[in-house]
């Protein structure tokens, strides 16, 4: 993950049951108190198989991070999710 100035408190891993395999880069918002207020798949930089994205939004939103009163209202940030096929 890469937001500035914070520190992952819980980073869930995605609940992936399929054969699909890909990376997918979920940008996210996040608010003082370090919770994701909104995430959405960065498609240029992301596989195209569309299952993946909503597994990595589901995780995304549910992760935590340091609370910061110093950073701006919402703060943007990146969380990489690698699936491999199982």
């Amino acid at each position: 993950y890469e937001l500035e100035g914070r520190k992952a408190i819980y980073l869930p891993v995605p609940a992936y049951k399929g054969y699909g395999s890909g990376d997918v880069l979920v940008e996210i918002e996040v608010n003082r108190k370090g919770r994701v207020t909104a995430a959405r798949v960065l498609t240029t930089a992301s596989s195209a198989d569309a299952a993946l994205h909503e597994f990595a939004i589901e995780a995304a939103k549910r992760s935590r991070f340091s609370s910061s009163e110093t950073a701006d209202k919402s703060q943007t940030g990146t969380i990489l999710y690698r699936f491999i096929a199982q």
